[in-house]
């Protein structure tokens, strides 16, 4: 009977946190200072405080100013900006476009976009790589943690606005996402290097590389075909795949062992 109350118990504080996780973000909307970084502070005052309340804190998924840590962002973000650039590479060979170097780049809006990505990335990883992950792993294990935080993530996205095959590739392309970050948290032991690879990996998606020249992009595709067939559509899954897979051989590389703590 001790063991049913406290699994109830212990499933109840999750379902406290994923309750008051959208509360902040919603709250954020009514405080007169902008929702960048509102948004993100509110939450991860959320996410400290479910972690205090099990007597932890945010060491528990490597969220510190440890330099060993500190030095995953960097590591991170050119990961994540070369696997993009793998990604987009094979996938504009696929689709038979071309990449072009834009020469107008507007290097103060570049930087500004630079630096705004980070705290909406940040936003995503403390929802589904923070408190709830780590807990979830703990109430059940890894593969199935992995999966509803993954599906949780895919959720995020608007994934269910055009052709239901294009659709599903996308959520597909999201979720492998999702398992590059979760392999990230698990075998380095620290959130840090979800953040630097998703904040590399989203810069490059809507800035970096774009369909067509923008005031921030460097390279963009010319000659973009509207309709694929059948194998290049499956093609560019593959390339969403490979992207991620690429990561995740390279993440269990340098990190052999599993370094978070549950």
């Amino acid at each position: 009977m001790k063991k049913v109350l406290s699994d109830y118990s212990e499933w109840l504080r999750l379902g406290v946190a994923i309750v008051l996780m959208p509360v902040a973000l919603i709250s954020s909307g009514f405080i007169n200072l902008p929702y960048v970084p509102m948004g993100l502070l509110l939450l991860m005052l959320v996410n400290w405080g479910m972690f205090r309340s099990e007597k932890m804190d945010f060491s528990a998924v490597g969220f510190d100013l440890k330099r060993r840590h500190m030095a995953l962002i960097p590591l991170g973000l050119v990961m994540g900006l070369l696997a993009y650039f793998l990604c987009y590479g094979l996938g504009a060979l696929i689709r038979g476009n071309e990449l072009r170097l834009n020469p107008d780049v507007n290097w103060n809006e570049f930087f500004k976009k630079f630096w705004i990505v980070l705290p909406t990335t940040a936003v995503q990883d403390f929802l589904v790589a923070g408190y709830c992950y780590h807990k979830l792993i703990r109430l059940t294990n890894v593969q199935i943690a992995t999966i509803v935080a993954g599906l949780c993530f895919v959720s995020m996205h608007d994934v269910w606005g055009g052709n239901i095959i294009n659709n599903l590739f996308y959520a597909s392309g999201l979720f492998a996402g999702y398992l590059m970050f979760s392999t990230a948290l698990l075998r380095s032991g620290s959130i840090w290097l979800v953040i630097g690879l998703h904040w590399g990996n989203n810069f490059t998606n809507s800035f970096v590389i774009t369909f067509k020249p923008t005031a921030t992009s460097w390279l963009y595709l010319h000659g973009a075909m509207q309709v694929f067939s059948t194998w290049q559509a499956i093609g560019l899954l593959l390339a969403f795949w490979l992207n991620a897979v690429c990561v995740i051989v390279l993440i269990r590389m340098i990190w052999r062992k599993r370094r978070l703590n549950v």
